[in-house]
C-alpha cells in the first residue's frame, strides 16, 4: 500500500528538490494522497473477498461499506467517525464563503490540498491492525531519521548549494553558514523537522510499548536530539514532556522496566548535560535563551490573533479555509503566520471549531481509557495541539498525515472496545424470538 511509503517518498522528494527546481515536493505529496484515497475507494467498491469476522455475510450494503472503510471487527461507526466526516465536509463547503468574502479560489484549493486532503490518513489509521500499524510507524521513523541525519550532515558540512536552496525557499535570510546554523532545517525547514522529530519520539514510544521497553530506546533519543537541533522552542518543550511521559508509562504505570534503569537514564542524561556545559556552553545557553523566550513569543503573536478575530467576516462560519493562512499573504491584511489554533478559529468560526474541539475531547477521552494501546497516538495529538498554539502545524502537508493517522487509531480503539450493549452490530438471520 502507498501509505506505508508516503513519508519516505515525500522525504526523498524534498531531498531531490534541493538539486532541481523541476521537483515539487508538494505536488508529489498531493499525488500520493490522491493515490491513497483511490486505494481506499477501491477497497470499498472493487474488493470481492468480503469476510466479516463473527458475522454472517448477508448484511446490508451500507454495513459492508462501513466495515471496509472503518475495519474494527464489526461494521460500526463511532462518534469520532461522524465528527471527522462533518469536519471534512465543513472545510469543503467553506470554500464557498471563503470565495464570497474575497479570497481567490486558489487560496482555498491550496490549503485544502495541504491540510484537509491529508485526512485520508484518518481512514488509514482506522483500518490498520496492530501488526500493520508497526509497519507504518517503522516507515515513518525511517523518514524522520533520514531527514534528521541528512539535516545533521548538511548542518555540519554547509555546502553552498544547500545554502542557496534554503535561501530560495525563504528558510534563511542570507546564504552563509553562520545564518544557516541558527537552526537545523534539513530539507523541510526547522518547524517541520522539530514536529516530525517529536512525532518520531512518540512512534518510538509505540515500539517500546509493544516490546515491553526492549526496543525503541535508541530511536527515542535520536529523535529527541533532532528536535533540539531544530532549535524550535515548542519542539524542545514538548520533547521534554514526551520523555517524561514515556518514563511515566514504562516505569510507573505499566512497570515494563525496572526502576534501576530509570536511575541509569537520569545519570546518563545528567552527565551528558554537564559534559555539554563544559564543552559546548554556548550551545547550552543558546537553547536556554530560546526556551525562556517562549512566553514572550506567545505574547507578541497574540496581537495578530486578536486583530484577525476582531476582523472576522462571520463569527459563526469563519472566513473559510485558508483565508488567514500563508497563502493569503498580501491579500488578507490579518494573516496569522504563527498560531494554528487561532487560525483554525478565525477560518472555521464557532461551528467548525466546536466540531474540531469535540473531536479532540473524545480522542483524549478514549485515548486515556485505552492508554496502553493508544499511548503513542494520544501523545501525537497532544503535542500537535500544543505546538499549534504558536505554529501553524495543521497547515503543513508533511505534518498533518501523522496527526490524522493518530486520530484514526484512537477512533478504531473506541469502537473496538465498545461494549456489546452499546453496539450490538448487524443481526444474523434467525435472530429474535419465534412467533
Amino acid at each position: 500500500m502507498v501509505y506505508y511509503g508516503y513519508y519516505p517518498m515525500v522525504a526523498l522528494g524534498y531531498t531531490f528538490a534541493m538539486f532541481s527546481d523541476q521537483v515539487r515536493p508538494g505536488i508529489i505529496a498531493t499525488l500520493l494522497l490522491l493515490i491513497v484515497a483511490a486505494q481506499i475507494l477501491a477497497t470499498l467498491f472493487l474488493r470481492k473477498d468480503y469476510v466479516l469476522a463473527g458475522e454472517t455475510p448477508d448484511i446490508s450494503l451500507m454495513a459492508r461499506i462501513r466495515y471496509r472503510l472503518f475495519f474494527t471487527g464489526r461494521p460500526a461507526v463511532g462518534t469520532i467517525d461522524m465528527l471527522v466526516a462533518l469536519y471534512f465536509i465543513y472545510n469543503l463547503l467553506s470554500g464557498i464563503w471563503c470565495h464570497l468574502y474575497g479570497m481567490p479560489v486558489s487560496v482555498w484549493q491550496g490549503e485544502f490540498c495541504t491540510s484537509i486532503l491529508t485526512m485520508v490518513f484518518y481512514i488509514v489509521g482506522r483500518k490498520l491492525m496492530d501488526s500493520e500499524r508497526d509497519s507504518f510507524y517503522n516507515s515513518f521513523l525511517i523518514a524522520v531519521c533520514f531527514l534528521g541525519g541528512l539535516g545533521l550532515l548538511l548542518f555540519i558540512w554547509g555546502p553552498q548549494f544547500y545554502l542557496d536552496y534554503l535561501l530560495k525557499i525563504d528558510l534563511i535570510s542570507k546564504a552563509d553558514v553562520p545564518t544557516m546554523r541558527v537552526r537545523m532545517h534539513s530539507v523541510v525547514g526547522s518547524i517541520q523537522l522539530g514536529y516530525l522529530s517529536v512525532a518520531g519520539m512518540l512512534a518510538a514510544v509505540h515500539i517500546m510499548m509493544r516490546n515491553k521497553g526492549r526496543k525503541g530506546k535508541a530511536l527515542l533519543f535520536i529523535c529527541m536530539l533532532f528536535a533540539f537541533l531544530s532549535n524550535q522552542r515548542s519542539a524542545m518543550v514538548v520533547a521534554v514532556l514526551v520523555l517524561l511521559f514515556v518514563n511515566y508509562l514504562l516505569f510507573y504505570t505499566y512497570k515494563l522496566l525496572p526502576l534501576k534503569l530509570l536511575a541509569i537514564e537520569v545519570g546518563v542524561l545528567g552527565g551528558g548535560f554537564i559534559l555539554m556545559c563544559v564543552i559546548f556552553m554556548r550551545a547550552v545557553m543558546k537553547v536556554y535563551y530560546r526556551l525562556v523566550s517562549l512566553p514572550g513569543a506567545i505574547g507578541q503573536r497574540s496581537d495578530q490573533w486578536i486583530g484577525a478575530i476582531n476582523n472576522m467576516s462571520n463569527l459563526w462560519l469563519g472566513n473559510g479555509l485558508g483565508a488567514n493562512g500563508h497563502r493569503a499573504n498580501g491579500i488578507n491584511p490579518h494573516m496569522i503566520a504563527d498560531g494554528g489554533l487561532a487560525k483554525l478559529f478565525v477560518e472555521m468560526g464557532i461551528i467548525g471549531t466546536a466540531v474540531f474541539a469535540y473531536m479532540m475531547i473524545l480522542c483524549f477521552r478514549y485515548g486515556v481509557k485505552h492508554l496502553k494501546e493508544c499511548s503513542a497516538e494520544l501523545g501525537i495529538i497532544a503535542v500537535t495541539l500544543l505546538q499549534s498554539i504558536g505554529s501553524n502545524i495543521l497547515e503543513f502537508q508533511v505534518l498533518t498525515p501523522i496527526f490524522w493517522f493518530a486520530v484514526g487509531v484512537i477512533a478504531a480503539a473506541a469502537v473496538k472496545y465498545r461494549k456489546p450493549e452499546e453496539d450490538p452490530g448487524p443481526k444474523k438471520k434467525g435472530d429474535g424470538k419465534a412467533s
